[in-house]
């Protein structure tokens, strides 16, 4: 293993989307073209009826843009600088193609990167005008999806609308352990692989009910959660941190997870962390934070029944007073949406990792969090967590959990054994299909 790892030769051999028998490879040949149409028919329909000629003007500048982009990864084209377009960031991209990928193209780098530029490229193409540059063409998605999931929104707002009373400690154990779960598997709604998804498809894979949590744990491959529990147990009043993924339904039981956790005690604050640009394509914005309240407040579930709207008003209202409060802080910093593996956090954001030093527990939410944390490599899959993580998350880094759907090539920390017991069960495509996942802990800093 190198002692150095950089973004073009991580710890272990990268997933690259050249590899046909890896997921990258249809990640890249089928779902990110149709990603792509999805934004051009997005742009079309935000300006159809637009009757500022500029913005009329940059909107047709957008569709060639994103056309063009479609092509040139279609074929493999050489990576190309990104273009100074007002944002921040562009240099740290420019150092990175320049010093890491000097010579690679879409298909030959690391699949980790190649994803992160796309969408870095797509946001580019807004970055360049002036009408279009806060545009995220994402949110259409995003709403629709969070409409769709109205059954499990009302199902868990029913549930912790009322501030919870007083718990004994296997009261606090269980409610814990099913609320982990579901935030774990929420976050089984990821638009960037659901793109044709149905409204009934969103239901089934969100369902709530505690039958079907039953049924999911035995899927729990990897499972620290009492590890996590003995964790928060002896937590008061400290600070927990979510690195957050997915906007919509994701993103409600983060928050009433979160709730969860003021209530207990087990935490006075509580951080959001949030992505800068429109990422992953269902990724949570600063926006799509507020949004999400706001829309549990207004008229956005315009058919539900009055006490299912009245349950989810309360329970949305509270979640504003503690924005108002600074129980809730809602953060976002442009590491989140660069193209390094959080081995590099301590280098390459030292104002975010020493924020992030301060906090008790930090959650990493999701698929693309997890890659990122074991650098997107090919680890044997029996590799401990602590040792995929890095020696600096491992040793240095706050207690730390990621709560993940499986939905890449990347896993680590399973026993001996189990890997061949999935395959041999038909369970082929586990790395990948979404069936399976993993909740793996690290102690953290070593005191």
């Amino acid at each position: 293993m190198s002692s150095a790892p950089t973004p073009n030769n991580p710890p272990c051999p990268a997933y690259r989307c050249q590899e046909k028998d890896s997921f990258a490879y249809p990640t890249a040949v089928e779902r990110w073209p149709v990603i792509l149409t999805n934004v051009i028919d997005d742009v079309y329909k935000s300006y159809r009826d637009e009757v500022d000629p500029q913005k009329q003007r940059e909107a047709k500048e957008i569709i060639e843009r994103i056309g063009a982009l479609k092509y040139e990864m279609q074929r493999d084209r050489p990576f190309r600088p990104i273009e100074e377009d007002g944002s921040t960031d562009y240099t740290t991209w420019n150092a990175i193609l320049s010093q890491d990928f000097p010579n690679s193209s879409w298909f030959s780098a690391t699949w980790l990167f190649s994803e992160c530029y796309l969408y870095r490229r797509v946001r580019e193409s807004f970055n360049l005008t002036t009408t279009w540059s806060g545009y995220d063409p994402f949110f259409r998605q995003k709403t629709s999806t969070f409409q769709g999931s109205s059954s499990a929104v009302f199902d868990l707002a029913r549930r912790f609308s009322v501030p919870i009373p007083s718990q004994s400690d296997t009261e606090r154990h269980l409610w814990f352990h099913e609320l982990a779960q579901v935030c774990l598997w929420g976050n089984a709604t990821d638009l960037s692989l659901l793109v044709n998804m149905t409204e009934e498809n969103i239901k089934s894979l969100q369902a709530t009910g505690a039958q079907r949590l039953e049924e999911q744990e035995k899927n729990i491959i990897v499972n620290d959660l009492e590890r996590v529990w003995e964790k928060v147990k002896e937590m008061k009043g400290g600070r927990v941190d979510f690195v957050l993924d997915n906007a919509g339904f994701e993103l409600f039981v983060d928050l009433v997870l979160a709730d969860y956790l003021l209530q207990t005690s087990a935490a006075r604050t509580i951080y959001f962390h949030c992505k800068t640009i429109p990422w992953f394509v269902s990724d949570t914005l600063p926006s799509d934070f507020h949004w999400l309240l706001d829309s549990c407040t207004n008229t956005f579930f315009s058919n539900a029944s009055e006490p299912d709207l009245a349950s989810l008003h309360a329970l949305a209202l509270r979640w504003k007073s503690y924005l108002a409060s600074g129980a809730f802080v809602v953060e976002s910093d442009p590491f989140w949406c660069s193209g390094y593996a959080y081995w590099h956090l301590r280098d390459q954001a030292p104002q975010l990792y020493e924020e992030l030093s301060g906090s008790d527990l930090v959650v990493f939410k999701g698929d693309l969090n997890f890659r990122k944390l074991t650098y997107d490599c090919k680890w044997p899959a029996t590799t401990r967590f602590r040792e995929a993580i890095g020696p600096v998350m491992s040793t240095l880094f706050p207690p730390l959990v990621s709560l993940r759907t499986n939905k890449a090539d990347v896993c680590v920390g399973l026993r001996e054994g189990k890997e061949k017991e999935l395959v041999e069960s038909g369970e082929a495509d586990w790395r990948w299909s979404g069936k399976f996942a993993v909740v793996e802990y690290s102690e953290g800093r070593l005191n």
